[in-house]
């Protein structure tokens, strides 16, 4: 008798496995494909395919529909300067329930302008000498409202530079079919009042603690000399302020203690020195 119980126990756990199986398999089959992001190479620009080499999809003019800002600390610009940073934001003017992104930047002799710093909601990939923002499976669906990345201007006069994007509506069937693929373009120009120095600092590392609800920064100076930070919520208003702080030349590890009113989310580090200005994104989470 306990025998024969053993065997209906251990037939029945093989049905629970077996069944356990297929629907693992069938939640396979309806997971997004690309989720986390695409292989890189395929924003449309010059000699690279689009969304459609892996999505079965309609290729449509995005010019409306995906919207590219590059800002500074004071708020969106249409110029920019050899070797600042800059923040990217992406957003669908659709907003669909799943979506997907690549894009480039390149200058007019189609080679990479610059270079690209993730954030919580973007990757980095690079192909060929060219770097490629993607979003992740973290933010591929409505509740994430557009991607942000830093850009790092060339250090070098180039010119204007072009933005590509290859945004993805895709219909949420788990599948590559009845995707719509909007392609678009994004030209900012170089601003030609601004001298091309080298930088006199660089901005390594941002980020939040928050055990001690402070930031930490750390930037590399040639000289030393006075900086300003300031932080931006996404609106452009300035919530936090160090001004006049001194930096030594070499390697600047610097804690700066914020206000515990400043709500979690994302935010636009702002360091000046002089002329110069970076800025990285930061994300606030206690």
């Amino acid at each position: 008798m306990k025998k024969t119980t053993t065997l209906l126990l251990g037939s029945f756990g093989l049905l629970l496995l077996a069944f356990q199986w297929g629907a693992d398999l069938k939640q396979e089959a309806f997971r997004p494909m690309n989720s986390g992001g695409a292989g890189p190479g395929k924003t449309g620009a010059p000699g690279e395919a689009n969304c459609t080499a892996c999505h079965s999809g309609s290729v449509m003019d995005g010019a409306n529909v995906n919207i590219l800002t590059v800002s500074d600390a004071s708020g969106p610009v249409t110029t920019y300067v050899p070797g600042n940073t800059y923040a990217i934001s992406l957003a669908m003017s659709t907003n669909p329930q799943k979506k997907g992104f690549q894009a480039t930047v390149l200058n007019s002799s189609d080679d990479m302008a610059g270079s690209f710093s993730a954030s919580m909601t973007t990757a980095i990939s690079s192909l060929n000498g060219r770097s490629y923002a993607n979003h992740i499976s973290a933010s591929n669906t409505n509740s994430v409202s557009e991607w942000l990345w830093d850009w790092t201007a060339p250090s070098s006069s180039v010119g204007d530079v072009t933005f590509y994007v290859s945004s993805n509506h895709a219909n949420g069937n788990g599948g590559t079919s009845g995707d719509e693929i909007f392609l678009s373009q994004h030209s900012i120009s170089e601003d030609q009042g601004a001298s091309v120095e080298n930088l006199s600092f660089s901005l390594e590392t941002v980020s939040f603690i928050a055990e001690t609800n402070e930031l930490f920064v750390t930037l590399i100076n040639s000289n030393s000399g006075k900086f300003n930070a300031k932080l931006y919520d996404l609106t452009g208003k300035e919530v936090f302020a160090k001004t006049k702080a001194q930096l030594s030349s070499g390697t600047n590890n610097i804690h700066m203690h914020i206000s515990e009113a400043i709500e979690n989310g994302v935010y636009l580090l702002a360091i000046n020195q002089g002329s110069h200005e970076i800025s990285k994104i930061v994300r606030i989470l206690r």
